[in-house]
């Protein structure tokens, strides 16, 4: 079969099952009223879920998932973890300068450690140190089972089928993928969800930019994953967890507006210092090839 069709009829399947599956397991989240764990895991691995299913039914192994973990990647995990640093810091600093937010460090931890301390800045560095240590161990977790889905299947198989603008489109469909649960308000809950929804998109896709630039650049899924996982980690459950007030949900947070402008401008000036693509590992992922970002 030529390459080309083998992809697109591949992402037929992907899409065959992770469409209907996200959607039963969604609504059955919405229909509860809460993202609890039972509900939620489960979500969060269909999209590895339906790459295996594609997976058998194409006669495919899994070598082109790539779990390596060489000098290259692990410089590239370094700036998976600076990367929501880099986006965070400026967003929610203007937020809390500006009144947009008020700071309060959390004295329970949203991964459900309790946080020491009586002082802001007592709770503010341990609630720091969870965030760039243990939660992107905890996070990856789930973010392994998005991204053996998104960056490790979907992404190279766009890319093989020829889709238009790839990375752009994998950004798409994973920021739409959380729709219901956010015009829900149960996920990234806001007073304006429709914005909230394409705001987190705009968000979302900026990401995607650089969690493929670092799977292409690698030949590994290691770095996207630690990379969602330290968003997770430091933007979600740290600066996030942090801002206060009844304006913040606008302007922080996955779907506020200084989040997604500041991963807009940093993902654009951290591209732009990328390595050339062609410098990637070729041999145990043929679809990893020089992509136009």
């Amino acid at each position: 079969m030529d390459p080309v069709q083998r992809a697109r009829r591949g992402l037929a399947i992907f899409f065959a099952v992770l469409v209907p599956v996200s959607v039963l397991l969604e609504m059955n989240i919405v229909r509860h009223g809460a993202l609890t764990p039972e509900r939620f895991v489960p979500l969060l691995w269909t999209p590895c879920f339906a790459s295996i299913v594609a997976r058998i039914v194409m006669r495919e192994g899994i070598a082109d998932v790539s779990f390596r973990l060489d000098r290259r990647a692990a410089r590239a995990i370094l700036l998976g973890c600076i990367y929501p640093i880099a986006v965070a810091a400026p967003a929610y600093g203007i937020a809390w300068a500006f009144g947009m937010g008020h700071f309060e460090p959390a004295s329970m931890h949203p991964l459900g450690f309790e946080v020491p301390g009586t002082t802001p800045g007592e709770r503010l560095l341990v609630n720091a140190l969870i965030a760039v240590t243990l939660g992107p161990l905890v996070m990856g977790i789930f973010a392994l089972g998005e991204e053996i889905g998104w960056r490790g299947y979907m992404l190279t198989r766009l890319i093989d089928a020829r889709v238009p603008q790839p990375v752009l489109v994998s950004g798409l469909v994973w920021g739409l993928w959380h729709g219901p649960l956010i015009l829900s308000k149960l996920y990234n809950p806001s007073p304006h969800p429709p914005l909230a929804l394409l705001l987190f998109v705009v968000t979302v896709t900026g990401s995607s930019f650089m969690a493929a630039r670092l799977r292409l650049d690698t030949g590994s899924v290691w770095p996207p994953v630690i990379m969602h996982a330290a968003w997770n980690a430091i933007l979600v459950s740290f600066f996030d967890a942090s801002t206060h007030g009844a304006t913040a949900p606008l302007w922080t947070g996955e779907g506020g507006v200084l989040v997604a402008l500041s991963t807009a401008v940093i993902t654009a000036v951290l591209l732009k210092f990328r390595r050339s693509s062609s410098q990637a590992p070729r041999a145990e992922a043929p679809a990893l090839g020089t992509v136009r970002l």
